[in-house]
């Protein structure tokens, strides 16, 4: 089983100051849920509907740190999270956990979280994913290292969607965004912006965020 304070206290160094960070398993019993979100699970499978479920008890438990009661967290018809007047938020899953970071908008206009397992990226989607700056970038690593390098890339790319899908409603592609990898900081061009983040590895897992100003 996870160890989930560890997780969440990567989270929270991942996160940073002023942001509420909740963390669950999606393989345990998570809190019922509310009746609107309910709705959004009469079609999912099993292992999905456990998903669901574990995002939103961690997002209430990162609401919680912000001394906010709990409350829905609806799927909107994107499929994204409906966070509450005056709030924003993120989450993501894997395997093993289920991560949230929620804050109010004084603190971050948006935010992205992902977690990913901490495993190779399969060379043969490297094409799909990775730009050629990125590509150039990862050759010039250690070989061994090359496929975790570039499973951190992916995250990274999934954090800054989540971040600033809300502010735009872009549905980015891979290659729309640039990732200028570091050991734990990273940035990424967009389109239109450029933008910063925070990468932490714990548990078995890789920790992306991103929070806009």
């Amino acid at each position: 089983m996870t160890d989930l304070p560890a997780l969440a206290a990567a989270l929270r160094a991942c996160a940073g100051p002023g942001i509420g960070v909740g963390v669950a398993d999606p393989r345990g019993i998570s809190d019922p849920l509310f009746a609107e979100e309910t709705a959004a699970t009469r079609k999912m499978v099993e292992k999905r509907h456990r998903e669901f479920a574990a995002g939103r008890a961690a997002a209430r438990a990162a609401m919680a740190e912000l001394s906010l009661p709990p409350v829905a967290i609806p799927m909107g018809h994107d499929r994204a999270p409906v966070w509450p007047e005056g709030l924003c938020g993120s989450i993501s899953h894997c395997a093993g956990a289920a991560v949230a970071v929620v804050a109010h908008h004084d603190t971050a206009t948006a935010l992205g979280i992902d977690i990913e397992d901490d495993t190779p990226l399969d060379a043969d989607l490297w094409p799909d994913i990775l730009t050629p700056q990125e590509v150039d970038w990862l050759m010039r690593q250690p070989e061994p290292t090359r496929g975790r390098h570039a499973k951190a890339i992916f995250s990274a790319k999934e954090a800054v969607y989540k971040a600033q899908y809300p502010l735009t409603g872009r549905m980015l592609r891979f290659h729309d965004v640039v990732i200028h990898a570091g050991s734990e900081a990273f940035s990424a061009d967009l389109p239109d912006r450029h933008v910063t983040g925070l990468h932490r590895v714990a548990e078995g897992v890789i920790l992306s965020c991103v929070r806009l100003a």
